[in-house]
């Protein structure tokens, strides 16, 4: 192979990888009936307490960013909307398995003790839930999962829940 080929080759094989690192994923559902150009203020109902305070207090902030920015306007006397945060923490099970043999025969079949590495990778949810605050029904759901990375620094978590909110918030208000 050519040196441009194999320059190609890299290139491609980088993209991929940065592709593949982004586990973020992000869903919402709402009731299509509603009008949410009524919605102006909001408030939160905490339904749920966290035993990490720094994580709380940081969807808050992040979760009040995001709503101010869409016009929404925080009100704790008469909301129009209670926004309702759920954190979910959780680990998958990794393993991860290899042959340190060379393939024998015209199959090329392990030879060598095969090793394999068990790893917990923790996983976080955020699920908010909105609740027309005079109906007591919930008119909005998004919800957030990504794999956490507990090594990050205190700006670098932050700065992925405000991309993880950013996310699952971009088409809010839904059209009416």
């Amino acid at each position: 192979m050519k040196t441009p080929g194999r320059l190609i080759l890299a290139a491609a094989a980088l993209a991929a990888t940065a592709c593949a690192s982004s586990t973020l994923r992000t869903s919402v559902d709402y009731d299509r009936s509603v009008n949410f150009s009524k919605y102006r203020t909001f408030s939160y109902m905490d339904v749920q307490q966290l035993r990490n305070e720094l994580v709380g207090r940081r969807v808050h902030q992040a979760l009040t960013d995001a709503l101010t920015a869409r016009g929404l306007q925080e009100n704790n006397f008469s909301p129009d909307l209670f926004v309702v945060p759920h954190v979910r923490l959780s680990h998958e099970t990794e393993i991860r398995t290899y042959s340190t043999g060379w393939g024998y025969g015209w199959r090329w079949r392990p030879a060598g003790p095969a090793v394999a590495t068990v790893e917990q990778i923790p996983v976080g949810t955020l699920i908010v839930d909105l609740v027309d605050a005079t109906a007591k029904e919930m008119v909005w759901r998004g919800t957030a999962t990504d794999t956490l990375k507990p090594q990050a620094t205190p700006a670098e978590k932050e700065q992925a829940l405000t991309q993880a909110i950013a996310k699952m918030l971009e088409g809010f208000p839904p059209a009416s």
